[in-house]
């Protein structure tokens, strides 16, 4: 097969083949080649005519074409239709490239022959040249003319008008399949090898060419005779004319373009599948030209911006108008700045639809590069990214909640590739063992050389095991600090993960420190072993029982003393199997008031012996919690021969007993009281100096953007004021009911506003609307007291609403006496009408704040407060919101203060 060549270079060996001067040009008229013929009669160089006009270089020869005297007309004329204009014949436009044209000018030397008469014709030009050495001069351009033909896959025809004559070279015989010679050569020989299918359309255009004396240029196919194989002809001619304009011959060439064919037909079905995939894709196509300012869009990317397609003319301002006002500036710069520099568009932007409805677009271009090698034009596409951008947001908010519980639980996570034996730790669990950031190999042995001596082996072992089995790792261990030596308690979690073959492939989890969750287990085993040495030590019969059925779980030896039972006898019996009550319904009403939840205090009881003997007692109980279980303690004074004289000291006794209980719960609820508000100190203050830490090291770093931090130290801030409050307001309490003297006339709206105001400030994320109250009601009270009741029901409101979730809080009047406030949230956890009434109970906390901040004072604090000024407070729901109402009476016009 000869060597495929390209367009240009067959217009170059083609251009040789013709004997007149001939020139191509652009639309413009300017010259871009010429064959030897025309360089050789303008006697110039082509590097000097090249990129000139035609016109100018015909005009400045020696030589006159009257043909061109009407180039300017002819030229826009030929370029404009595509079709022949006198002397300028079109050139067939493949793809996107750019027009160009054909100009023949006749030589006055031009003799009729045929191709191959045209080289043996020569000969008799020059009577004084060799003919043995023109013979060989012939020959080989021949030979040269063959080789241009071939390696053009074309053939040159001629047809003369006067004796109807028809010509073709050896090549032309080829391209449609036949041998040079074998058949009659004629008009009707030129139809018949045509496809059937184009037969009727090519005869039309031979018969239109012929009588309107125009150039031709049409595409066809062809059958081979031999094999049946179908190929795709181009034929051009142009018209000659003779010295008074008549048209004497005709002569043009046939090429071979089924591979320019295969590769149309190539690029319409990709185009077709293009056109498919952006559909499919919701994508849109546009182009931008940089030098005209046209921009050109598909009609998808009108939907995408929200406009009817074709209702305008396509412009950069147009687009830019569909933009939303916080993106266009920053947009628009943009895509001048990669317009300026060359560089790739890629940019995502807001448009707003005429609904008002907001959609993410992401844009994509690349430039392209014109024949001066700058560039003339972008082309990119468009596609709708709102759903990846809602998802996206998700991912931050989700994001975001991990974090925020994570720091709450101050744990971190971690993750294990058991494939490649790599470990991945989040930040705060470099922390949590006492190390610098990827300062160890990051493998399951990361942590090795911090775990305590006497933890490591079991430690690893109780990993690795679980990683065979394919287990949960669950397990607690000792870490010891490098820095400082300090010893801390860490608790691992994790979860294995398979791959999509169903195969273990890494793990998951997350590390927490239970230091403190360790000393207060150690506290209370201590506890518990001061009990069982009291337990056992005590001088009055002690009988643990459970608190559902009463079988006696254990006794002491004063308890065995006393009943004259041994410890096997009793253990896993009732008081009603052992027939220890003499009168039954003791028993039974012990076991009522048991049920009930109800303490037992010195009831005189009388008891049977094991040896029948009867025994006066005074029985108490109470409800403790032993190992993590709750038990009933019941303790026992024998009073049998003391009980007449000692009726006053069992009086005393009791009430010294009831103190007692009563300090030790007072005490128990101190204590816990005082390590609440001791870790609610620590908490924010821990915040602040981790976040003070982060300054200075971001500082270090070169970065001076610290919003974050400054906003959580600015919460620690507000939490330990909160905090401070709540202990003064604690102490202030049991005083406040004794003094009047701080209470005077308060302007409820103004009042309510400041702590609004000041919610808002701290809380700026929330949102809080403020109904305003009536300008005119006032009150009577304290105006701290009435302040921090406020703030505490906003406070409890963010604390037990969603993030997202509005806080409301409005007052009116109920009637002429009273006002209602009435702060309202959406609730976090569902709640049911038993624990909105505990609330108010001091020190309880509700059953879902483990991870909220808060020491269980709030409310009972407001109740306190809001009785004190003669009000009263309730907590009702509705569906998911919860409200707190506050009533209080108003100072009336006309009532003196």
């Amino acid at each position: 097969m000869p060597t495929l060549v390209s367009d240009e270079q067959t217009i170059d060996l083609l251009i040789e083949l013709i004997p007149d001067a001939v020139a191509v040009v652009d639309c413009e008229g300017k010259l871009l080649g010429a064959n030897k013929a025309f360089y050789s009669r303008l006697g110039k160089k082509p590097a000097r005519c090249t990129g000139k006009p035609l016109a100018s270089l015909i005009s400045s020869s020696p030589l006159s074409w009257p043909q061109a005297d009407n180039l300017a007309e002819l030229l826009p004329k030929a370029c404009a239709t595509g079709k022949a204009a006198g002397i300028v014949h079109p050139l067939p436009q493949t793809g996107e490239a750019e027009r160009k044209l054909l100009v023949t000018l006749p030589l006055a030397q031009a003799t009729e022959s045929s191709p191959d008469d045209d080289l043996t014709k020569l000969a008799d030009t020059d009577t004084g040249i060799d003919s043995a050495s023109t013979e060989q001069e012939l020959l080989e351009h021949k030979e040269r003319i063959s080789f241009a033909l071939d390696a053009a896959r074309s053939g040159i025809w001629e047809w003369n008008a006067e004796t109807d004559r028809l010509m073709w070279s050896e090549e032309v015989w080829a391209l449609y399949g036949l041998t040079p010679g074998s058949r009659q050569l004629n008009h009707e020989l030129c139809v018949i090898t045509v496809h059937e299918e184009d037969r009727d359309f090519v005869r039309t255009v031979i018969t239109d060419t012929l009588h309107q004396g125009r150039a031709a240029s049409v595409e066809y196919r062809v059958v081979h005779p031999a094999d049946g194989s179908v190929h795709w002809l181009l034929s051009q001619g142009s018209p000659k004319y003779d010295a008074n304009g008549k048209i004497v011959k005709y002569i043009g060439l046939i090429t071979d373009i089924t591979e320019r064919k295969a590769v149309e037909t190539t690029l319409l079905e990709n185009k077709a599948r293009l056109d498919q995939a952006l559909e499919a894709a919701g994508a849109g196509i546009w182009e931008w030209d940089l030098i005209k300012g046209d921009n050109v869009w598909s009609d998808e990317v009108w939907r995408l911006y929200g406009l009817e397609p074709h209702g305008q003319t396509p412009s950069f301002a147009l687009w830019a108008e569909t933009i939303v006002h916080e993106d266009r500036e920053a947009t628009c710069q943009a895509v001048r700045k990669a317009a300026t520099e060359g560089g790739n568009i890629s940019i995502e932007y807001r448009v707003r639809y005429p609904d008002g409805s907001i959609h993410w677009l992401l844009s994509r271009g690349k430039p392209r590069k014109g024949r001066s090698g700058a560039i003339e034009r972008y082309l990119g596409t468009i596609i709708d990214i709102t759903r990846q951008k809602t998802l996206e947001e998700k991912l931050v908010k989700n994001e975001a909640r991990m974090a925020l519980a994570l720091e709450a639980t101050k744990a971190g996570v971690w993750e294990w590739n058991l494939k490649n034996d790599e470990v991945y730790w989040s930040d705060r669990i470099w922390r949590l063992y006492g190390l610098t950031p990827d300062s160890k190999p990051h493998n399951h042995k990361l942590c090795e050389s911090t775990v305590h001596p006497d933890d490591r082996e079991e430690t690893f072992g109780i990993v690795m095991e679980a990683a065979n089995r394919e287990i949960n790792i669950d397990i607690e261990f000792r870490v010891c600090h490098p820095e400082d030596g300090s010893l801390h308690w860490l608790a691992c979690r994790g979860k294995p993960q398979l791959n999509e073959a169903g195969e273990l492939d890494r793990y998951v989890g997350t590390v927490m420190d239970i230091t403190e969750r360790k000393r207060l287990d150690d506290e209370l085993r201590e506890n518990e072993r001061k009990f069982r040495s009291i337990f056992d030590n005590a001088p009055i019969a002690i009988s643990i029982k459970e608190i559902e059925t009463g079988s006696i779980i254990d006794v002491n030896d004063s308890w065995l003393e006393l009943l004259g039972y041994s410890l096997e006898e009793v253990t896993g019996k009732t008081g009603l199997e052992l027939g220890l009550h003499h009168h039954e319904s003791d028993y039974h009403e012990l076991l009522a008031t048991v049920a009930r939840r109800e303490r037992v205090c010195n009831k005189p009881l009388l008891l049977n012996e094991k040896n029948g003997d009867l025994v006066d007692v005074l029985y108490s109980t109470e409800f403790i919690e032993l190992e993590g279980a709750a038990v009933l303690l019941v303790m026992m004074v024998d009073i049998t021969l003391e009980k007449m004289q000692q009726q006053n000291i069992s009086r005393l006794e009791q009430s010294i007993a009831d103190r007692n209980i009563q300090l030790q719960k007072e005490v128990e609820r101190l204590h816990r009281f005082l390590s609440m508000i001791s870790h609610e100190y620590r908490t924010p203050l821990a915040i602040m100096r981790t976040n003070l830490d982060l300054i200075k090291i971001k500082h270090k770093m070169g970065k001076y953007s610290n919003n974050q931090e400054f906003a959580k130290i600015e919460r620690s801030i507000a939490r330990l004021v909160e905090v401070l409050e709540v202990s003064i307001q604690e102490s202030r309490m049991a005083d406040r009911h004794k003094s009047l003297t701080n209470r005077h006339k308060l302007p409820l709206a103004t009042i309510i506003k400041s702590q609004v105001d000041t919610f808002s400030g701290i809380w700026k994320e929330r949102t809080l609307v403020f109904e305003n109250c009536p300008e005119n009601i006032n009150i009577y009270g304290e105006e701290s007291g009435i302040k921090f009741a406020i703030f505490n029901l906003l406070d409890n409101a963010r604390k037990y609403s969603p993030e997202e979730s509005t806080i409301t809080i409005k007052c009116f009047s109920k009637n002429e006496n009273s006002v209602k406030i009435v702060v309202g949230n959406k609730l976090l956890y569902d709640l049911s009408t038993e624990e909105l009434e505990m609330f108010f109970e001091k020190y309880h906390r509700g059953s879902h704040t483990s991870n909220t901040a808060g020491a269980g004072l709030g409310l009972w604090l407001v109740k306190n407060i809001v009785t004190q000024h003669d009000g009263s407070i309730t907590l009702g729901k509705t569906g998911k919101r919860v409200e707190a109402a506050i009533i209080l009476p108003v100072i009336i016009d006309n009532q003196p203060d």
